[in-house]
């Protein structure tokens, strides 16, 4: 654990022009308008003069008056009704100290009476703000070198909380002396964020408060400072969009939850630049890429996975306000579609680190295979990598730990940000090192098979994990987990989470109830394997009905080696009791059975047959040839490698109409894979290069043909030879067993 020593932000840059304004200071910042002599002028001055902010309070109330979110917000804010409503937040623990001066509270008790129209709420707005900037510098933080008021979140969040109800509040019966706390606490957080941001640095903070320095100088134009503001604002978010945002579109701490912070920030900056400015914003590459992100990593149940430091992520709303900004329909449809119709079978996000692996019935897995990243304060990477997380027929599977509901919470360090809160493996008590050196290996989509492999060295040992899922049903997962062998002695435990407990079933464990989707799942046994252990912990949990994701139950699953080989299998489906699964290892790789189906997986291939051992479909990947008993594809140069995958279908019928096309992984070679019916064979390639293959114990029909154009069928020692001229998807008809 890093111990934070000194300041994330510069040494203390606080005077009186930032805490102090006297009414003539105020009046000054405006440039002392004519015949503005006191508040009570500069309020009426101003009311003709202000802009409307990007989000307008009132068109918000109208917007939400009468739904459960605005009880929910009434509700919150009737303890602003009692006269000792503490307003310091000096008892709160460490962080949620610092939260509470972001003053929410204060917003929802603004928009609690807008939407009541209650006079006594908006008397103690008034009186609980006065309190406020009369008390609010006595209150200390323990976070060394950073002040609780005056720092980038506060100085952002209260300009986002007060700024857009400064319109609303102006022409009220709210008192000129706790207007002017309102407008000084406004003026004074820009001028500490602007000293503060006069250079790039990375991480959110500095992201949203140049957001809110573009925002608060065209809201309040005649502000004299408001054009300094704006372009300050106006470089950091350009700088930001340049360095901190990925090619990919995810933002560079890799969590979901400050990614949504941070675009939600952008957003406005946008809407802010095309009602005032020249539009330029919205037209920059990145701001369409973090949308994109959130459509990459958005499951059919509509929610993103609390990955890192994140709550659960419901993007529709900031999807369909992009689709708005950016004039992008796609977005809009994308949020009304979370069930990714369309979706690429496995998508990359390089440079954020996630690979994202789609299989039937809208399953799917996320794979953490990306860097630790610092933070200004503490980093939001979790201690885990190879980590991954399974959701399917809108219900989350395999979830993890996530983000807590505060930093204070005592397990914080222990549980949420730990490996074992993570499906992942974990060596012994070690915490995993901030230089992981996770790479991706690679990723196939090699047709009914979709797979990654991935390796890191956070604890020392080079650890690799593959990931393998059919695409057909029935479903089968599987992760091999390995660790390069030492001399020294560890003990490697191998995390599984599921939202539903545990349940012995033979050489099982069910996860779920009957009737309802669910996982049933096994380790390969080993010598010495001791009894596996069960923990229950606490995480989100999402719930598409209501768009929430509270607090539940976590079921834990651990089993521990003093080796790091793991082979877990895992069988998914509608019907958690339904399900049956037997996995063992045999001579030619790991036989599962399931459903009336045997799998045959090798390290990079997958045989599927019939209970009646007839073939249906075989395919391989990374390199590897696909090799059956009934027949080979093969290259011809074995030191080529230009094949990445192999599928090879078995055909109904010996039809020369081509398949429909299916995408390949990256820079793969896909050849498709065999499909019960007669002895009918199509071969699939997606290559990389030029390739010569040498197909093994299978005939040519009088016309071959290659991407559906005729062939001569060349043999040599009843070996057909097919040459594939340069890189590209290949599809190889009129072959027979």
């Amino acid at each position: 654990m890093t111990v934070i020593t000194t300041g994330p932000e510069k040494p203390r840059h606080i005077d009186d022009r930032i805490t102090r304004l006297s009414d003539d200071d105020l009046i000054a910042a405006f440039g002392r308008p004519d015949g503005v002599g006191d508040v009570a002028a500069l309020r009426a001055w101003l009311a003709g003069r202000q802009r409307r902010v990007a989000r307008p309070l009132p068109e918000w109330a109208e917007s939400v008056r009468g739904t459960t979110a605005a009880e929910a917000i009434i509700g919150a804010a009737d303890a602003l009704l009692e006269d000792d409503f503490d307003v310091t937040g000096a008892e709160l623990g460490r962080s949620q100290r610092y939260g509470w001066h972001y003053l929410g509270w204060l917003s929802g008790g603004i928009k609690a009476w807008l939407l009541t129209g209650d006079q006594d709420r908006l008397r103690a707005v008034e009186r609980h703000l006065v309190r406020w900037a009369e008390t609010r510098d006595s209150v200390i933080g323990e976070w060394p070198g950073l002040d609780v008021i005056w720092y980038s979140l506060g100085t952002w969040a209260r300009c986002h909380n007060l700024l857009p109800a400064l319109e609303a509040l102006t022409p009220t019966e709210l008192s000129d002396r706790a207007w002017r706390e309102l407008v000084a606490t406004l003026i004074g957080g820009a001028r500490w964020a602007y000293d503060e941001h006069d250079r790039f640095r990375h991480g959110n903070w500095q992201l949203v408060s140049a957001t809110q320095l573009i925002q608060l100088a065209a809201v309040l134009p005649d502000l004299v400072e408001a054009p300094s503001w704006a372009r300050r604002g106006r470089d950091r978010l350009l700088e930001h969009l340049e360095l901190d945002v990925y090619p990919d579109g995810g933002h560079y701490e890799r969590s979901p939850g400050y990614h949504v912070m941070c675009l939600e920030a952008v957003q406005l900056a946008a809407t802010v630049d095309l009602l005032y400015g020249d539009g330029e914003l919205a037209r920059q590459p990145r701001v369409r890429a973090m949308h994109d992100w959130l459509v990459t990593l958005t499951g059919s149940g509509g929610w993103i996975p609390h990955l890192q430091d994140s709550g659960v992520i419901w993007p529709a709303d900031l999807l369909r306000r992009g689709a708005e900004l950016l004039a992008a329909p796609d977005l809009a449809a994308a949020a009304d579609d979370p069930h990714g119709s369309g979706r690429p079978p496995v998508e990359v996000l390089p440079d954020s680190g996630y690979v994202v692996l789609r299989g039937a019935d809208d399953q799917r897995i996320v794979v953490n295979v990306g860097p630790h990243i610092e933070h200004e304060l503490e980093s939001h990477s979790h201690r885990a990598v190879l980590d991954l997380v399974l959701d399917g027929r809108s219900r989350p599977l395999l979830s993890e730990a996530g983000g807590p509901t505060s930093y204070d919470v005592p397990d914080y360090l222990t549980w949420y940000q730990a490996g074992r809160g993570h499906n992942t493996v974990t060596v012994d008590d070690l915490e995993l090192g901030v230089d992981r050196g996770a790479r991706l290996i690679g990723s196939w989509d090699a047709g009914p098979v979709v797979a990654l492999s991935a390796e890191h060295c956070g604890y020392g040992p080079v650890q690799q994990r593959d990931v393998i899922m059919t695409r057909q049903e029935p479903t089968v997962i599987m992760v091999r987990d390995r660790a390069e062998d030492d001399e020294a002695t560890h003990r490697f435990s191998c995390h599984w989470h599921a939202v539903e407990p545990w349940q012995p079933v033979d050489a099982a464990f069910r996860s779920g109830s009957a009737g309802e989707p669910g996982l049933l799942l096994t380790v390969l046994a080993e010598p010495g394997d001791q009894p596996e252990q069960l923990s229950e912990d606490l995480a989100r949990r999402p719930d598409p009905a209501t768009r929430t994701a509270e607090h539940a139950p976590l079921y834990g699953l651990t089993l521990e080696r003093a080796h790091g080989r793991f082979t877990t299998v895992i069988r998914t489906g509608p019907d958690a009791a339904a399900l049956d699964l037997a996995a063992a290892q045999g001579p030619d790789g790991i036989v599962v059975r399931t459903a009336g189906v045997i799998d045959t997986v090798g390290p990079s291939s997958w045989i599927r047959r019939g209970s009646d051992g007839a073939l249906h479909w075989a395919t391989a990947w990374n390199g590897t040839d696909l090799v059956v008993p009934e027949f080979a594809v093969q290259q011809r140069d074995p030191h080529a490698a230009t094949l990445s995958t192999i599928q090879a279908v078995r055909s109904l019928s010996l039809s020369k109409r081509r398949p429909e096309p299916v995408e390949g992984g990256q820079g793969d070679v896909v050849c498709p894979s065999t499909s019960s019916g007669n002895d009918g064979v199509i071969i699939d390639i997606v290559s990389n290069g030029r390739a010569d293959l040498r197909l093994n114990g299978l005939r040519a029909e009088p016309e071959l043909r290659l991407n559906d154009i005729p062939i001569a069928a060349e043999s040599e020692d009843d070996v057909i030879m097919v040459g594939l001229p340069m890189a590209g998807r290949w599809t190889i008809t009129g072959l027979a067993l």
